[in-house]
């Protein structure tokens, strides 16, 4: 899936915040899976109901380490577009999830920036279809 960012602010703001998406961050790596802490793992079980006690006594239950992934190896975090608007189009921080293309424009266009999803798409086809001839 795709994600897209819209920040607003201040130039110096802007200019930390693009910093920290694209150079700080660490958006893909070689360690794609890390190893559960075997705390996480019995506060699970305890969620769970199974018992806690006497497991690792009888041997019987050995506990199987499940490795969750960390990153992704096809993440990537691209500036598309910077500059100057008229004036703001979110006045709050928010999270919000389109289930396809066509929900996130709609979200945009009720904001009156669509043009924003229309250039991440643009420029996300043009990624992978680039240098094909046709």
């Amino acid at each position: 899936g795709m994600a897209l960012v819209v920040a607003e602010g201040g130039e110096k703001a802007i200019k930390r915040y693009t910093r920290l998406m694209t150079v700080r961050m660490r958006w893909k790596g070689e360690d794609f899976y890390e190893e559960e802490e075997d705390d996480e793992e019995e506060e699970e079980e305890l969620m769970v109901g199974e018992e806690d006690e006497g497991s690792d006594a009888e041997g019987g239950g050995a506990k199987k380490k499940e490795k969750r992934k960390k990153f992704n190896p096809e993440n990537e975090c691209e500036l598309i577009w910077t500059g100057m608007a008229v004036k703001r189009a979110f006045h709050s921080f928010m999270f919000q999830n389109a289930e396809n293309s066509t929900v996130a424009r709609r979200i945009l266009e009720a904001k009156g920036v669509a043009h924003y999803w229309d250039l991440a798409v643009g420029h996300a086809e043009g990624r992978m279809g680039g240098g094909v001839a046709g």
